[in-house]
């Protein structure tokens, strides 16, 4: 405690009293050290800072004061250890004060303003504080960093004695930058100041320094120290202070480098670390830095993964871009001279492709210390080799090549030859933009684009780039994106024009109807030309109408862009105005011209969207019913889509202009479920109804169009009419459909026909058509399901979906938005009273699908029986007709629709429940229509009107949807079944005949086709098997061996046939290669890869679903002989126990009931052979090689 004063003291006069003798400095430094104890916070303490008051005394004390001149000693005396203290003032000294006090009083000592420190005095105390280092900075980190900024002060100030300080400083500050994160870079700042203090150390002691190296090496995998360029900057002085450390310094950026997903920035980074280390001189210039570099140009070349050699080539590329600094070029020869042209011409693509980058990264590759004569030639084989890898026959090779000869040709374009240059040009033009492959074409384009950059390649490229033009139409969406690119970059040089390298007809065909990406950046190639910001608005809308005039789809879509290309609101606004007007007027414009003004107008106003002043100017030029105008003046349905589509925008407080127009749209709506123009405008006036309120005219209309069809329709057929529509509460002035008079569409066999016209079959479905969606829309579907139409729609759907079905077999063209809109309606119908427990039998999508597929049932038993004609003479003259052959392949292909269409239906409802559980019902469907759809394709294939063409691969791609569909109901049939209730037998059936459908299709129509099943053949297999085996495999143990043969005579399923067949169709060992076997098996490999991903499944599945499945097969084994098909039962014998066991006696363990089976099925052909059933030789020896096959697993026998 400082001494108390007991009352004020006279103020001394100046001069009178010397400094020393002030009372408020302490009498000694002991007592100095006692006050700043008392004054400095104690070590719990999170900071330390230097109290005021005692900065300001030593500091105003001048040099000579006796207390400063004695500090230094009492400073030492307290910072020694515990055993030199104790010697030095005898046994009774009190301990010495904790080390903060005097530290900071040796720092404050250390800044002294106005003197320099007296190091002779003080590096002792410095000495001593820097030997605690260690401790303090895991004991009090603050008194640590005070400390190390008292060594640090001395380094700088280059203090004798100061290679003392460097010991624990140099670990301290690295230990504490590698754990700053964010905070790093100042204290990698003073870590780089002791820099010279690194080679002070001895690196050759393990003792001493082992733990300093661990920190130095960890450094180099610190992302801190490689971010900041000062810890880059220590790491390249890291790797020359010994040869230990370079040589694991290397080691460990050797396989930093070869992590895979190692950061480009890091690789980088390691790259400059090194070159700084070789161009320091000492370890890395020396083997240890030769034999790492060697081995980055082996790993840029021969590297397995491309990553890999990406990364080595970083590393080498920071001493390709220093060839100005001596040496440098002369190393990176000598590395690469013998490893480069070497692999460039090996047979590894790999190693070709990655030499090639090297190549290119280091190209010219020269000798510095041989003349131009020499290296010419070394430069002619450079050449030589990138023209040969042009050609390669590895599609990556080609694209770097192109690429890499169009960056050295831009480069170095003065020194090439100028024979060089056209050759290399002329391939890359004429041959290299033809390629097979896109990315090489796309390589091209990017290539002549760099290659711009240099003005000496203008002339030539004058010549040479018209020959590019059709590359604007390549199949490849990014080739055609990069030749507008490459417009684009020769739109900006002066020297050239674009439309004379790719004609403006060309371009404006591609901007109608290419992908908006492309269509865009045309727009931003042709806006300067055809509404520039530079001219006045009145003459920019003029070009760009001229452009629309020309191009009426390409003008429209140029507008669709503009704005996002640098148009100003403003002059949109006012070119919306002009093409208006101009549109209205009709002068010297055809109907196309007009559409496309009017499109182009609507296309700038939804661009206008966010531009709230532009919209207001728009809404008074729009007022009057000139919307209504404009909607008059179209003439095509995309332009009426595109007008009702902004009408909420631009009158939306007036709709009821267009009231006429919108009921128009929707009453005359035929044929729209395949016309995507017309159901854009219908969807838009539904829009505008609903936002205007007229929703109930929307359905009354819509109701009794359908209502009159399905009238005719049940007049025709006999069937029940639907109940008459509600007389309508209000009615608004609108169109509604005039009956047209029918045109006779016969859809009958032989002699009867039935009176159903084309039109009255487009109109149904175009009313059903919106139905479905107004269902599909969330705010129409609601206010349609509360009003009373909604019932009376789904009768007439019913009465057409039915007639549809009936008659689809004699349609050219089934349009399946009928059917389609009846089961959306029927969906949502039930939802509402939906439970989610159980669903009523009464539920209307039960009996929508109760309905539907009665329906079916009819079309697959038999064909349709039309009402009699009224007259014989009309009969006669139908005949003679030959009015409808019936089950075309038309017809066939619309069967098949339909049933998609339905089990899609079941399962979509059956998930959610929404119908009556009856699974034997869907599983019979689904059998039925699949044995339908096999046999259908093989009647049309025997027949004269066979398939072909789009009607085949239409028919195979609906097949491999109901695959998926009948798949799923089996699925939903397993996952529901319990022990005590086995999945119904007709979960089997539905099994076969699916799998049926493989070797089905391959017979019919080929292999190639029956390919295409394959994928969900793949995907669904799993659950096929189960449901070949759930029911003994759910079932009672002792009830699995009981008929489990479910076959009748006729019915054997076609896959056991394809199983057994493809086995005998195997090479055996010692078979030749070119036997009639051999040839037949190529002939199925859809069947052998059913057989192959079966036994896969097997083999990975549980036991019991392998047992059950043997037991299925071998089952059949005994009805095969009844019908004397030996062959059959030797390759079912040999699937099963050579496929399944794999000829292992251990395989069959477990496996009781196909144990059971083989042994019955042995004694069985065993009686055929010995009773003599078996007339010829050759069956006797199908039947004795089943039997030694079944003794293989079987011993016992």
């Amino acid at each position: 405690m400082p001494p108390t004063r007991r009352g004020p003291r006279p103020r001394p006069r100046r001069g009178s009293t010397p400094a020393g003798a002030d009372d408020s400095v302490p009498a000694s430094a002991a007592d100095l050290l006692a006050l700043a104890g008392t004054l400095v916070p104690a070590a719990g303490a999170t900071a330390l800072r230097t109290p005021p008051q005692l900065k300001q005394l030593v500091h105003s004390l001048p040099a000579s004061h006796p207390l400063l001149l004695s500090l230094p000693q009492a400073l030492a005396l307290a910072l020694a250890p515990p055993s030199e203290t104790a010697s030095a003032s005898g046994s009774d000294a009190p301990p010495p004060p904790t080390p903060r006090a005097p530290a900071v009083l040796l720092h404050l000592l250390l800044a002294h303003p106005s003197h320099p420190p007296r190091w002779d005095d003080l590096i002792r105390p410095l000495e001593l504080l820097h030997a605690r280092l260690a401790l303090l900075a895991t004991a009090d980190p603050p008194l640590a960093a005070l400390a190390a900024a008292c060594f640090e002060l001395a380094w700088r100030a280059g203090a004798p004695g100061r290679d003392a300080l460097v010991a624990q400083t140099l670990p301290y500050l690295v230990a504490l930058a590698l754990t700053s994160a964010s905070s790093a870079r100042p204290v990698l700042r003073r870590l780089l100041a002791l820099r010279d203090a690194l080679p002070l150390l001895d690196y050759d002691d393990d003792r001493s320094i082992s733990d300093f190296k661990m920190l130095l090496l960890r450094c180099f995998v610190s992302p801190l120290f490689l971010k900041a360029e000062e810890g880059r900057k220590f790491l390249a002085l890291v790797l020359g202070v010994s040869e230990g450390i370079a040589r694991e310094g290397l080691e460990l950026v050797r396989a930093q480098v070869g992590i895979t997903g190692a950061k480009r920035a890091a690789v980088v980074a390691y790259g400059e670390v090194v070159f700084r280390a070789w161009k320091d001189g000492g370890w890395v210039r020396a083997e240890v830095g030769e034999a790492f570099l060697q081995g980055m140009m082996e790993a840029a070349v021969h590297a397995g993964s491309k990553e890999l050699a990406k990364a080595a080539r970083k590393i080498i590329w920071a001493f390709v871009e220093q060839r100005a600094v001596a040496g440098v070029e002369k190393l990176v020869f000598r590395l690469a001279e013998p490893v480069l042209f070497r692999s460039l011409q090996v047979a590894n693509s790999n190693v070709r492709h990655n030499a090639l980058h090297l190549l290119l990264d280091l190209f010219p590759l020269e000798d510095p210390d041989v003349t131009k004569d020499v290296n010419d030639p070394l430069i002619e084989k450079q050449f030589f080799l990138i023209d040969k890898l042009l050609m390669d026959d590895y599609p990556e090779i080609r694209t770097v090549a192109v690429e890499g000869i169009c960056r050295i040709l831009s480069q170095y374009w003065e020194i090439v030859p100028a024979p060089t240059i056209s050759k290399f040009l002329s391939k890359i033009v004429d041959d290299m933009s033809k390629d097979s492959c896109n990315e090489v074409r796309l390589s091209t384009l990017n290539g002549l684009k760099y290659l711009l950059d240099n003005p000496h390649s203008h002339e030539i490229l004058k010549v040479l780039l018209p020959r590019l033009s059709d590359m604007i139409s390549d199949t490849a969406l990014s080739v055609r994106a990069a030749a507008v690119d490459l417009l684009l970059a020769v739109r900006d040089l002066r020297s050239f024009q674009y439309n004379k390298v790719v004609g403006l007809g060309t371009l404006l065909s591609s901007l109608a109807n290419d992908h908006p990406r492309i269509a865009q950046k045309i727009t931003k190639l042709l806006i300067p030309s055809y509404f520039p910001s530079k001219l006045n608005a009145k003459e920019a809308c003029a070009r760009c109408i001229a452009l629309i005039k020309r191009s009426p789809t390409a003008g429209a879509r140029f507008c669709e862009f503009a704005m996002s290309e640098g148009a100003s609101p403003r002059s949109i606004v006012e070119l919306v105005k002009f093409s208006i007007t101009l549109a209205l007027s009709r002068t010297g414009l055809n109907s196309d011209q007009i559409d496309g003004l009017i499109i182009a107008s609507v296309n700038l106003i939804k661009s206008l969207s966010e531009e709230r002043s532009g919209l207001a100017t728009l809404r008074e030029f729009f007022t009057n019913a000139k919307l209504r105008l404009v909607l008059q003046t179209v003439v095509s349905e995309s332009a009426r889509a595109a007008i009702l589509s902004i009408a909420p925008v631009i009158l939306p407080d007036d709709l009821s202009v267009l009231h006429e127009e919108c009921m128009d749209v929707v009453v005359n709506a035929t044929r729209i479920s395949k016309q995507e123009e017309y159901q854009e405008a219908t969807l838009a006036a539904h829009k505008l109804i609903f936002l205007s309120g007229w929703s109930d005219e929307l359905f009354e209309a819509l109701t009794n169009i359908l209502h009159s069809k399905a009238s005719d329709f049940s007049e025709i057929y006999g069937l029940r009419s639907p109940p008459c529509p509600v007389a309508p509460s209000r009615r608004k002035k609108g169109k509604l459909l005039k009956k047209a008079p029918a045109r006779h569409h016969v859809v009958g066999k032989g002699s009867s026909k039935s009176k159903v016209s084309n039109e009255g079959l487009a109109v149904a479905a175009g009313a059903a058509w919106q139905i479905n969606e107004i269902v599909k829309a969330e705010n129409l579907r609601e206010a349609f399901l509360q009003s009373s139409y909604s019932e009376i729609v789904l009768s007439s759907l019913k009465v057409i979906s039915q007639v549809y079905v009936e008659q689809c077999l004699y349609l050219d063209s089934l349009d399946l938005a009928p059917v389609l809109a009846y089961l959306s309606l029927s969906t949502y119908n039930t939802l509402p009273d939906v439970d989610t427990r159980s669903c009523s039998e009464s539920s209307i999508a039960s009996q929508s699908l109760d309905h539907l597929l009665n329906c079916f049932d009819k079309l697959l038993t038999a064909p349709v029986k039309n009402p009699p004609p009224k007259s014989k003479a009309s009969r006669s003259k139908d005949q003679q007709k030959g009015a409808s052959e019936g089950n075309t392949v038309k017809g066939t292909v619309n069967a098949i629709m339909l049933g998609t269409s339905i089990l899609k239906f079941i399962i979509d409802t059956a998930i959610i429940k929404l119908v009556n559980d009856d699974k034997i019902r869907c599983l019979k469907f689904a059998s039925s229509y699949t044995k339908y759809a096999v046999s259908a394709i093989k009647n049309n294939q025997d027949q004269s009107s066979s398939f072909k063409g789009d009607d085949l691969k239409d028919a195979l791609v609906l097949v491999r949807s109901s695959f998926t569909y009948a798949a799923k109901i089996i699925h939903l049939v397993l996952s529901s079944s319990t022990e005590s209730s086995i999945p119904p037998e007709e979960a089997f059936f539905l099994a076969n005949d699916l799998l049926d459908l493989v070797p089905s299709v391959e017979s019919f129509v080929g292999s190639r086709f029956a390919l295409s099943i394959v994928p969900a053949l793949k995907q669904w297999l799993p659950v096929l098997i189960l449901g070949l085996v759930c029911r003994w495999l759910i079932g009672p143990q002792n009830e699995m061996a009981v008929n489990i043969c479910l076959f009748d005579d006729s019915c054997l399923p076609l896959w056991f046939t394809a199983v057994a067949k493809n086995e005998l169709d195997a090479k055996e060992p010692g078979q030749d290669e070119q036997s009639e076997h051999v040839a037949e098996r190529e002939d199925s490999p859809s069947s052998r890869k059913l057989a192959e991903m079966m036994v896969i499944l097997l083999k990975k599945g549980s036991p019991r679903i392998l047992d059950c499945l043997g037991g299925v097969l071998l089952s059949t084994l005994k009805l095969m002989l009844q019908r004397s098909e030996y062959d059959i039962v030797l390759g079912i014998t040999r699937f099963v126990c050579a496929r399944l066991l794999g000829n292992k006696t251990s395989a069959l363990e477990k496996l009781q009931l196909t144990h059971d089976s083989l042994r019955d099925n042995f004694f069985e052909i065993d009686r055929y052979v010995r009773e003599e059933f078996v007339d010829d030789d050759d069956s006797r020896q199908l039947l004795e090689s089943t039997k030694e096959l079944i003794r293989s697993v079987l011993p016992e026998i």
